[in-house]
């Protein structure tokens, strides 16, 4: 059974709170585990938690004008979203799905605004999480815009290596829709990075070399 508590104190957001002041919040959430490609909430539904990932990974995607899904964000241990509508009723501004096994807390959102109103702080760090994301969904639209396939995947990477680790648990396909480029050019500029000793291309994940963002 994790330590929810001590996750919590763990994270920035939650920092300085005391056992007291956690322990009704943490009483009002409940523990979700999914599975290998369950969905958690569809773009659109109805918001009615906010959650804090404890282990594994979330993807976050959207669907195109054309219908098509594409990958936006992806979330690692210790991560809290939605990220945007932390201040209204606004829906879900995305599909959230499970890679490999997940385990999160879900946080109703009455007890989630009852502790910003109880804790004003926590607003200013709404407002910091939320400014980093807006600040990697720019760059990350800058790098479409204007970079090659090759800069994008790296600066990508970069950025997963930030919250996963050297390890990252992603598909070719799932690289590809994040950059936007196919799996079949993810694949080549991958098996030249493995040919250069930078990374070690695993049939379900990808291990990069510890100076591979030098």
């Amino acid at each position: 059974m994790k330590n929810w508590k001590k996750h919590l104190k763990e994270m920035s957001f939650f920092e300085g709170l005391s056992n007291e002041e956690l322990s009704p919040i943490i009483e009002m959430s409940t523990v979700k585990k999914l599975k290998d490609k369950e969905v958690l909430f569809w773009e659109g539904d109805p918001r009615t938690s906010i959650y804090v990932l404890g282990e594994g990974t979330i993807l976050i995607s959207k669907l195109t004008e054309t219908g098509e899904e594409s990958l936006i964000n992806v979330l690692g241990e210790g991560e809290i979203f939605p990220h945007s509508g932390f201040f209204d009723q606004s829906p879900y501004p995305g599909t959230a799905k499970a890679k490999k096994d997940v385990v999160l807390l879900s946080i109703p959102i009455d007890a989630f605004n009852h502790l910003i109103k109880t804790h004003p702080e926590l607003s200013f760090r709404i407002i910091q999480v939320m400014n980093k994301k807006i600040v990697f969904l720019q760059k990350k639209l800058n790098e479409i815009l204007s970079l090659n396939v090759e800069a994008r995947l790296k600066g990508a990477i970069a950025h997963l290596q930030e919250t996963q680790g050297n390890t990252i648990r992603l598909t070719h396909q799932e690289l590809g829709n994040i950059i936007g480029s196919t799996r079949e050019t993810v694949s080549r500029q991958l098996k030249k990075w493995e040919g250069e000793q930078l990374v070690e291309v695993k049939k379900d994940r990808i291990i990069i070399k510890t100076d591979f963002m030098i």
